[in-house]
């Protein structure tokens, strides 16, 4: 989390956790790799594509539209998991204490799809400067991602210091990122939302991890 008074409540306290060993996708899940699991299982398309397929043009897309749920499925359906939050943020800015996953400066258009610098969703490869410490892509802008955890704001009071997994009930899901149309602030790498994992929005979507 942010570690100064400045920062947003659900931020604090800042703390240190350990993580055990993980492997997250480096990119968030795309249409295409989504399209296969729809043709693969006969689950539900997004509700944005038209003839069973997602619109021309946007197959390296991140696939959204898609709720907490979907995520988790196309998740087990390819042996794999959401990233705890915890998970995330270690994946999107390593081990100190920067903003971004690049460093501490923020440039429009630069190094991520954010404060509608481009106004939708863009390719997951699109942005080589704006990849986090571990070469992992499209943390920062873009869509938002979801997480396993429930969403608490004041979970990091009492977050323990292994492996933390959020809290045990809740009524949303974590969200982590920021998309395409947010602004600066909801861009950095400690930014934390909570939405209803029922919800599916047109900003919104997923990578995957494995344990190691």
């Amino acid at each position: 989390g942010g570690g100064d008074e400045d920062t947003p409540r659900n931020e604090r306290p800042a703390h240190m956790v350990h993580l055990s060993a993980y492997f997250i996708n480096r990119y968030p899940v795309t249409n295409q790799e989504y399209l296969d699991f729809v043709r693969g299982t006969g689950h539900r398309a997004p509700i944005h594509w038209e003839r069973g397929t997602y619109p021309t043009g946007t197959g390296q897309h991140p696939v959204v539209n898609v709720s907490w749920q979907d995520a988790r499925d196309y998740a087990a359906w390819t042996g794999a998991r959401l990233p705890t939050e915890a998970e995330w943020e270690k994946a999107a800015r390593g081990t100190d204490e920067r903003h971004y996953p690049w460093g501490n400066r923020f440039v429009d258009g630069e190094r991520c799809n954010g404060n509608n610098s481009v106004g939708t969703t863009t390719p997951a490869n699109e942005y080589p400067d704006g990849r986090s410490p571990y070469g992992v892509w499209d943390m920062c802008g873009n869509v938002c991602e979801w997480c396993a955890d429930y969403y608490d704001e004041d979970f990091y009071k009492i977050s323990p210091g292994s492996d933390p997994r959020g809290p045990d009930e809740g009524q949303e899901r974590v969200v982590r990122g920021g998309s395409f149309g947010e602004t600066r602030s909801a861009l950095r790498v400690t930014h934390r939302a909570g939405i209803s994992e029922v919800s599916s929005r047109e900003n919104t979507g997923f990578r995957i991890v494995m344990d190691v």
